[in-house]
């Protein structure tokens, strides 16, 4: 990663980070979290999220019109100072998926993420879970399979599995698009090939870290825990 040439720019500002995020800010987090984004992204196309003014993000995808990954020789070469947040693509296959609680505001989601968590971990095809912070109002729930499949097929086994949940669907949608003041189960975005989810430890547009939060520490956990 080359050092930015303007890096007391601010690129984000927001009730997070009042006095901004700058592209130094932002660099030096990458350069520090480089083993453990590479782990995650391994063998994988990414996206990014890239500010060209304060609080503007666009997404791109490809790289001299192709699908961008990430390594080792080229990682300080891809993400610059504005390189706000990295988002993972899913394969054909996968042994995991993902469980995204959506929802309107940051304490509905917290509320129904472990309600939803303890019934996915009872699940005889799901081996473990884990619930990760998506540095915004929602979580994601990771599954994760004993064995790969089609990452369609998973999708529709979750699908089957919680439509079957009584406790669940009487409090949740499960759907492609929320409904307003109802948290949403959505598995459609990120359960197909290519679908993309916000990478753990990236920081997501609004500069607050993507992190794994246990079961046990959900009750106590606030956004700002996130901020780097």
């Amino acid at each position: 990663m080359s050092y930015p040439q303007n890096p007391e720019t601010i690129i984000l500002k927001n009730i997070f980070y009042p006095k901004g995020l700058t592209e130094k800010d932002v660099y030096d987090y990458y350069i520090m979290h480089k083993n453990s984004i590479m782990q995650q992204v391994r063998n994988r196309d990414v996206m990014f999220a890239i500010m060209i003014d304060i609080n503007k993000p666009v997404m791109r995808r490809k790289m001299n019109g192709r699908f961008i990954r990430l390594t080792n020789s080229n990682y300080e070469k891809i993400i610059t100072g504005r390189t706000i947040a990295i988002y993972s693509t899913m394969g054909f296959y996968e042994d995991m998926a993902v469980v995204d609680i959506d929802a309107e505001s940051f304490d509905k989601a917290k509320e129904a993420t472990p309600e939803i968590y303890n019934e996915l971990i009872k699940a005889n095809f799901i081996s473990r879970c884990e619930i990760k912070y998506t540095g915004k109002t929602g979580f994601h729930i990771m599954c994760y399979f004993s064995r790969k499949m089609q990452i369609n097929d998973a999708k529709l086994m979750l699908e089957r599995y919680l439509i079957g949940l009584p406790s669940i669907t009487n409090k949740y949608t499960i759907a492609p698009k929320r409904t307003k003041g109802v948290p949403n189960i959505d598995l459609w975005a990120s359960n197909k090939k290519s679908g993309a989810y916000i990478t753990l430890h990236s920081l997501s547009i609004i500069g607050l870290k993507c992190m794994n939060i246990p079961i046990n520490e959900m009750n106590n956990f606030k956004a700002k825990n996130a901020k780097i």
